[in-house]
C-alpha cells in the first residue's frame, strides 16, 4: 500500500497555500486546541476521497470558512511494488505518483473532481488538463492501489474514538470488524433481502386475505347462482305442470272417470229393473189385503157395541153397591163414634185441626215457591247445557233493545276464556263487576246504544272501543285469560297490571306500587288490599260448567225437599180428617136413630148388590177382551197396510230417483265423453296415448294432486325469495376466473418466495466461511500485533450459524495479557488507561494490517492521552516496530515523550486576530543520524 511523501493544501480552511513534507513513518502533529490538526487531517481524508456521515464535518464546511470559489488538495505518494511485481498505481511506474483534488463552486454548490498523475506535479500543471475522475472512480483508483474500504472504515475515526474500540461490546467489535473488512455490507444484503421476503410475504397475506374476501363473494355468487338456478328450475316445473302434467292428468282422470261410470251405470239400471219388480209385488199384495180389513172393521163395530151395553150394565150394578156398601160403613163409624163420644176433649180437638190446616196452607205455598224455582232451574240447565248462559230479566231487556234496533253487540262473558282454572277465582272476581259488560259490533252504533242504556236505565258499560289483546307481562294476570274476539281497549291493560303471587308474602315482596292478586282472590292495588274472591262463576266454559254443576245441586236439594214436604202433607192430611171426625161425632147417636131403617135395608141387599155387580164386571171384561182382540187385529192389518203403503211410496220415490239419477249420470257420462274428445283432439299426439296418460298418473295420482303441486311450487317462489337476475350468472364467472387467477399468482408467488428464501438462505450459509475467515484473518493480525507489542492476546471464536438471531446475536470475545498478569477482557474495569490506549490500538491496527500488502498508513487523533511517560514509550515503541506510517496528533503538553517515536514534527497555530489566514505549518524533522554518528 502506498504512503504520503508531501501534501499541499490551497485555500484550504484558514490556510491559503502551503505545502508539508510527509516523508517519514511517524509523523505528530502539534498544536493548541483549535489550531488545525484535525483540519490537517480532514484535509488528507478529502484527498482520499473518505466521506463518512458520522464525521462532524465535511469538506464544505472548510471552505466555507475562507470565502474562495476553489481549493486544492494536492499530495506526492509512494508507487510501491506488490509481491507480483504490480505498481499500486498502475500503469504508473514511476516511484511516486500526484494525486490531487480541485474543489470548485458549481451553481451554488461544491463540486469535487480528481487526477492522479504518474511523478511530482505541481498543482499549476494540474490546472492546465488532464484527466478528471468522479469521486466513484477515483476511488476505484484508490481501491486499486490498496486504500481498501476497512482502512477508509478506520482512517473516518475522530479525535477519542480510537482509544474507545476496547469500549465495545463483544457484537459491537464484530460488527466493525465485519464493516472495516466489507463483510456487513454483503450482510446487510442479505438483511435487505430478508426483510423483501418478508414483504413479500406480508404481500402474499395480504393477497390471501383478497382471495378469502374473494372466495366469499365466490360463495355467495354461488348461492345467488344456485338460487336463480333452483328458482328457474321451479318456474320451468311450474310452466311444465301448468302446460303438459295437468292436462295429462285431467285428461287420465277423465277417463278414469268415463270407465268407472259405464259399469256404475249399468249397476244402477240393474238395481232399477229389481225395484220394479219388488214394487209390482207390493202392490199386488196390497190389493189382496183390502177384503180382509172390511172384515175385521165389521168385527170390530160389533165388538164395540157389545162393550157399550156390558159397561152400562156394569155401572148400573156397580153404583147400586157401591151405594148399599157406602151406607153399611156409614152405620159403622156412627156407631164407633157413638162409643168414643165420651173421651174427647172439643177445644183440643178445635185447635189442632186449625194448626193443621194452617200448616198444610204453608206446605201449600212452600211447594208452589218450589215449583216455580223448579222451573227456573229447568230453564237455566237447558241454556246452559245447549252453550248459552244464564240472563237476567234486565240485561234480557235490555239485549232485546239492541237487537231490535238492529245493533249487533256481545256480552263480555262470551269472549273471555279461563287459560289456567287454578286462577279462576281470581279471575272471576277481578272481572266479576264486567259481567253484564256489552260490547257493540260496530263503533257508529255507540250513540244508539247509549240513548237505548238511558231510557232502560242500563246500570253496566256499553263499549263501543276495542282493540287487539298485546303480548302480556310475564306474570300477569292477562297471561291467563285468553279472548275469542277484540275486548274494551282499557280491560287487558287493566288486568296487564295485576300481577299473580302466590300469597300474601310473595306480592308484599313486590316494588311498591305494584298491583297484585292471590289465586284465593285477595287483590292489592293502590287504594289498598282486600278480599274478593267466592263470588259465582260467570266467565269460560269452567264457569258454565261450575254453574250447572251449582244448578243440579239445587233441583236436587228440592227434589229431596218436596218428597219430605209430601209425606208431612199426608200425614198431617190423615190427622186432621181424624180429628174432624171425631168433632162430628158428637152427632153420631141422633142420625143413627134417624137411619136406622135406611141403614138395615142396605145390610139386607149389600150381598145380592155385590153378586150382581161382580156379574156384570165378569161380562164387561170378556166384552172388553173380544174388543181388544178385533183391535188387535184390525190395528195389525192396518200397520201393515200402512206399512206396504209406506213400502209402495218409497218404493215409488225411489224409482222415480233411480230413474232421474241414470238420466243424470248418463248425461254427465255423454258430457265427459265429449270433453274427453275435446281435450283429447287439442293436444298433441305424443302427450294423449296411453303410456303417457299412464306415466303422468304415475307422477301424480290426481289433477288434485297437481293443483296442490302448483301451489306448492307458488308458495316457494313468493316466499323463496330466489334470484331472478340472470347477471348473477357472469358474476359467478367473473369472480370464479379472478378467485383462480388470484390463486394461481399466489401459488407463483410463494413458489418465487420459497425459491428466494431458499436461494438467500444457501447463499448466506456459504458466505458464513467467508466470515469465519475475516474472523481467522482478524485474530491472526491480533496475535502479530500483540507479539509486536509484548502483550498476550487471545480471540475467542463466535459461533457463526447460517440463522438471523445467532448472527445479530454473535460477538468476538478478545482478552489481553499485560506483564503476565492474567487475562482481563475488553472492557471489564481492570485495566489501567494506558492499557485500555494499548488495547485500543492494537484493535485499530489490526484492522488496517494486510499481510500481502505491508506498508500503508493510519491516522490516530491524539493516541496519548491518559498514557503516562512509561505507556508513552511503549506506545511509541509499538508504533516503530509496525510496518506503517502513522499521521498522529497531540496537544501543546509539557511531557516530551510523546515526541520520541515521531520522525517528522509539524507545529500548528491559531489564526491572529484580524488576520485573513493562519500561519503556516512549522516542521520539525528529526535527524536519526546523529546518535548514529556519535
Amino acid at each position: 500500500m502506498f504512503e504520503f511523501r508531501s501534501l499541499e493544501v490551497v485555500h484550504w480552511d484558514y490556510w491559503q497555500r502551503y505545502e508539508l513534507p510527509l516523508d517519514a513513518s511517524i509523523i505528530t502533529v502539534v498544536g493548541p486546541n483549535g489550531s488545525g490538526k484535525t483540519t490537517l487531517l480532514d484535509a488528507l481524508r478529502t484527498l482520499l476521497a473518505i466521506d463518512d456521515r458520522d464525521m462532524a464535518r465535511d469538506y464544505k464546511t472548510y471552505l466555507r470558512h475562507n470565502g474562495k470559489p476553489f481549493a486544492w488538495l494536492r499530495a506526492v505518494v509512494s508507487n510501491p511494488v506488490d509481491r507480483r511485481g504490480k505498481r499500486a498505481f498502475f500503469p504508473c511506474m514511476d516511484e511516486q505518483v500526484t494525486i490531487a483534488c480541485r474543489i470548485r463552486k458549481r451553481g451554488g454548490d461544491w463540486t469535487r473532481d480528481y487526477q492522479v498523475v504518474a511523478g511530482d506535479v505541481p498543482v499549476e500543471t494540474l490546472e492546465q488538463g488532464g484527466e478528471w475522475l468522479g469521486v466513484r472512480d477515483y476511488r476505484v483508483r484508490l481501491a486499486g492501489a490498496g486504500l481498501s474500504r476497512a482502512i477508509c472504515r478506520v482512517l473516518t475515526l475522530e479525535q477519542g474514538a480510537t482509544d474507545k474500540l476496547c469500549q465495545l461490546s463483544p457484537r459491537e467489535l464484530l460488527q466493525l470488524v465485519f464493516d472495516v473488512f466489507e463483510d456487513k455490507a454483503v450482510l446487510d444484503d442479505y438483511q435487505r433481502a430478508r426483510a423483501d421476503q418478508f414483504d413479500v410475504e406480508k404481500e402474499i397475506g395480504q393477497l390471501q386475505q383478497g382471495l378469502a374476501e374473494l372466495h366469499l363473494r365466490l360463495e355467495s355468487s354461488r348461492a345467488d347462482v344456485r338460487s336463480f338456478e333452483e328458482g328457474r328450475a321451479l318456474r320451468n316445473q311450474q310452466q311444465r305442470l301448468q302446460a303438459e302434467i295437468a292436462p295429462k292428468v285431467e285428461l287420465a282422470d277423465l277417463k278414469a272417470t268415463i270407465d268407472g261410470a259405464r259399469p256404475r251405470l249399468t249397476g244402477l239400471r240393474r238395481g232399477l229393473r229389481e225395484r220394479e219388480r219388488a214394487h209390482a209385488a207390493l202392490q199386488a199384495e196390497d190389493a189382496a189385503s183390502g177384503n180382509r180389513r172390511e172384515e175385521l172393521r165389521a168385527e170390530l163395530i160389533d165388538a164395540k157395541a157389545g162393550v157399550r151395553a156390558a159397561e152400562a150394565a156394569f155401572t148400573e150394578a156397580r153404583d147400586l153397591a157401591r151405594d148399599a156398601e157406602h151406607l153399611v160403613r156409614r152405620h159403622d163409624e156412627l156407631a164407633r163414634l157413638q162409643a168414643e163420644r165420651g173421651s174427647v176433649d172439643v177445644d183440643t180437638l178445635s185447635r189442632q185441626v186449625e194448626d193443621g190446616r194452617r200448616r198444610q196452607a204453608e206446605l201449600k205455598l212452600e211447594a208452589e215457591r218450589d215449583r216455580q224455582r223448579n222451573g227456573e232451574i229447568v230453564a237455566q240447565v237447558a241454556a246452559l247445557s245447549g252453550g248459552g248462559r244464564v240472563v237476567e230479566p234486565f240485561e234480557r231487556d235490555f239485549r232485546a233493545a239492541l237487537d231490535q234496533a238492529g245493533i249487533g253487540h256481545r256480552v263480555l262473558t262470551e269472549l273471555v276464556e279461563v287459560a289456567d282454572p287454578q286462577w279462576a277465582v281470581a279471575i272471576e272476581a277481578v272481572l266479576a263487576p264486567y259481567r253484564h259488560l256489552l260490547l257493540l259490533d260496530s263503533p257508529r252504533d255507540a250513540s244508539q246504544a247509549w240513548a237505548l242504556g238511558e231510557k232502560l236505565q242500563y246500570r253496566h258499560f256499553v263499549v263501543a272501543d276495542r282493540a287487539p289483546v298485546e303480548k302480556p307481562t310475564r306474570g300477569s294476570l292477562l297471561e291467563v285469560v285468553h279472548f275469542s274476539a277484540d275486548p274494551p281497549a282499557w280491560l287487558p291493560r287493566q288486568l296487564d297490571r295485576i300481577q299473580r303471587v302466590q300469597d300474601v308474602e310473595d306480592g308484599h315482596r313486590l316494588p311498591k306500587g305494584q298491583d297484585w292478586i292471590t289465586a284465593k282472590g285477595y287483590l292489592r292495588e293502590h287504594r289498598g288490599g282486600r278480599f274478593i274472591g267466592g263470588g259465582q262463576h260467570h266467565f269460560g266454559a269452567g264457569a258454565r260448567q261450575a254453574r250447572l254443576a251449582d244448578l243440579r245441586a239445587e233441583a236436587a236439594a228440592l227434589l229431596q225437599r218436596g218428597q219430605a214436604r209430601e209425606q208431612e202433607l199426608a200425614a198431617l192430611g190423615q190427622k186432621v180428617a181424624a180429628d174432624q171426625t171425631r168433632l162430628l161425632g158428637l152427632d153420631a147417636g141422633q142420625e143413627l136413630v134417624t137411619r136406622a131403617a135406611e141403614f138395615a135395608d142396605a145390610a139386607e141387599r149389600l150381598p145380592l148388590l155385590a153378586e150382581a155387580a161382580q156379574q156384570a164386571a165378569l161380562a164387561l171384561a170378556e166384552a172388553r177382551n173380544r174388543l181388544d182382540g178385533s183391535e188387535a187385529l184390525e190395528k195389525a192389518e192396518s200397520i201393515a197396510a200402512a206399512s206396504r203403503a209406506g213400502e209402495l211410496r218409497s218404493l215409488a220415490q225411489e224409482l222415480r230417483d233411480r230413474g232421474s239419477q241414470i238420466g243424470n249420470e248418463r248425461h254427465a257420462l255423454v258430457q265427459r265423453m265429449l270433453e274427453f274428445r275435446r281435450r283429447r283432439a287439442q293436444m298433441p299426439e305424443a302427450w294423449r296415448t296411453p303410456a303417457a296418460l299412464r306415466q303422468a298418473r304415475e307422477e301424480f295420482e290426481s289433477a288434485g294432486a297437481v293443483r296442490r303441486e302448483l301451489e306448492r311450487i307458488e308458495d316457494r317462489l313468493e316466499r323463496g325469495g330466489f334470484v331472478e337476475d340472470d347477471a348473477c350468472l357472469a358474476l359467478r364467472d367473473k369472480f370464479g376466473a379472478d378467485h383462480g387467477a388470484l390463486e394461481e399468482t399466489i401459488g407463483k408467488r410463494e413458489a418465487h418466495l420459497y425459491r428466494a428464501r431458499r436461494i438467500t438462505e444457501e447463499a448466506r450459509g456459504a458466505y458464513i466461511n467467508v466470515l469465519r475467515a475475516t474472523v481467522r484473518r482478524y485474530r491472526r493480525n491480533l496475535a502479530a500485533l500483540g507479539e509486536l507489542a509484548g502483550i498476550g492476546v487471545d480471540v475467542e471464536m463466535p459461533e457463526l450459524v447460517n440463522e438471523d438471531l445467532a448472527l445479530a446475536q454473535a460477538g468476538l470475545t478478545v482478552r489481553f495479557d499485560f506483564d503476565r498478569k492474567g487475562w482481563i477482557g475488553l472492557d471489564d474495569g481492570e485495566a489501567s488507561g494506558g492499557q485500555q490506549v494499548m488495547k485500543s490500538l492494537l484493535l485499530l491496527v489490526a484492522l488496517l494490517r494486510d499481510e500481502e500488502q505491508p506498508g500503508g498508513f493510519v491516522f490516530i487523533d491524539e493516541p496519548f492521552a491518559h498514557l503516562d511517560v512509561f505507556n508513552i514509550e511503549k506506545v511509541g515503541r509499538f508504533l516503530r516496530s509496525t510496518d506503517a506510517q502513522y499521521i498522529l496528533t497531540t496537544p501543546i503538553t509539557h511531557n516530551l515523550n510523546v515526541f520520541e517515536p515521531s520522525d517528522l514534527v509539524m507545529a500548528t497555530s491559531k489564526r491572529r486576530a484580524g488576520s485573513t489566514w493562519a500561519e503556516p505549518v512549522a516542521v520539525l524533522k528529526r535527524d536519526r543520524g546523529a546518535p548514529a554518528a556519535a
